[in-house]
């Protein structure tokens, strides 16, 4: 065989066993979903971990990977653990933007497993990381309007921003000459627009109902607490969030007698 001849060869063999891994990743890729679709997220997980490893330059595996460790710190009660999850979400969501920066998913995990993790931080650099966070959120959403969870985060921004104590606030003005523009009618228009996009899921109405009775807006608190907890269970993390919902609809309850 020529020298020419067998360079054609090694190229094509490259090529096909490239094609395979691919197809192999896509398969596993698929395993995951269905694993999730069975609320197996130790599964889903694991399959999206393994397309990873067959293809790293995957977006679709790196973002979906993203989103079960999140799930995972989100569902954990050990605080080391869940630490390690978002910690290693973001870097998935970072690893998802660089490989394609224009697709939205990436940025909403970004700024969902930022947010996350700064719930172990001090004060002051949970004000600085907000700021990615919101960024991060505003990039997805421009890149897909139709992204309901990056509408559901942006509202979070808001409460959590407009909600800030007096000290926070403080030191958010020096770090930005101003306190970056939040309030809890924004917060509620953004999730509410994810609900609007996303009808069937329970943590939009929750986190709704939430904003709602933190606007001490009590009746609608109710309905769309109400409206959460007779939703059936179409996520993994479902029924975490309904706990949520009845714990903070008794506060409600106890404001509407």
């Amino acid at each position: 065989m020529s020298r020419s001849l067998w360079l054609a060869a090694c190229l094509i063999a490259v090529t096909v066993g490239a094609q395979q891994l691919r197809a192999d990743a896509a398969e596993k890729i698929a395993a995951g979903d269905a694993a999730l679709a069975k609320f197996d997220l130790d599964g889903a997980a694991g399959a999206y971990r393994e397309a990873r490893e067959l293809a790293p330059t995957d977006y679709e595996s790196a973002w979906k990977l993203a989103r079960a460790l999140v799930d995972k710190g989100t569902l954990t009660k050990d605080r080391s653990a869940q630490k390690n999850f978002f910690a290693e979400a973001e870097q998935l969501a970072r690893e998802a933007i660089r490989l394609d920066p224009k697709q939205s998913k990436g940025h909403t995990y970004l700024a969902i497993a930022v947010g996350k993790l700064a719930l172990f931080e001090g004060g002051k650099r949970k004000v600085t990381l907000s700021d990615e966070v919101k960024a991060e959120v505003q990039k997805a959403i421009a890149l897909d309007a139709q992204d309901d969870l990056a509408y559901h985060v942006l509202g979070i921004w808001n409460r959590e921003v407009a909600e800030l104590n007096w000290v926070l606030r403080t030191f958010a003005e020096l770090l930005y000459g101003k306190l970056p523009e939040a309030s809890l009618d924004a917060a509620i228009t953004n999730l509410r627009r994810a609900a609007e996009l996303a009808p069937d899921v329970v943590p939009h109405q929750v986190e709704l109902g939430i904003t709602l009775a933190d606007a001490r807006k009590w009746a609608d608190a109710k309905a769309a607490l109400d409206r959460a907890l007779a939703m059936p269970k179409a996520w993994v993390t479902d029924d975490y969030y309904k706990d949520v919902a009845k714990r903070t609809l008794e506060r409600v309850n106890a404001h509407l007698k």
